[in-house]
């Protein structure tokens, strides 16, 4: 199948973890996933990624904002 993959774009990977793609070449996408930059092959990016829209990339980060304070909130009354 054909995707057109455009900067500024948002995809998840096989780990549900959003990515932004940054910049394509004709065989490679640079992309940030947790803040860093990542490089992969065009054929690895079709398979282990898929499109998302932006809200649904907000919502992601909230889930997971959210699991992160939880885990927090867990260790000090652990304390």
């Amino acid at each position: 199948m054909f995707r057109i993959i455009r900067p500024n774009t948002y995809y998840v990977d096989h780990h549900s973890i959003p990515c932004k793609i940054l910049r394509t070449k004709n065989d490679i996408v640079h992309y940030l996933r947790n803040n860093r930059p990542c490089i992969a092959s065009m054929g690895r990016f079709c398979i282990e990624f898929e499109p998302v829209s932006k809200s649904e990339v907000q919502r992601i980060a909230e889930e997971i904002e959210k699991a992160e304070h939880l885990k927090k909130l867990r260790a000090q009354r652990a304390a």
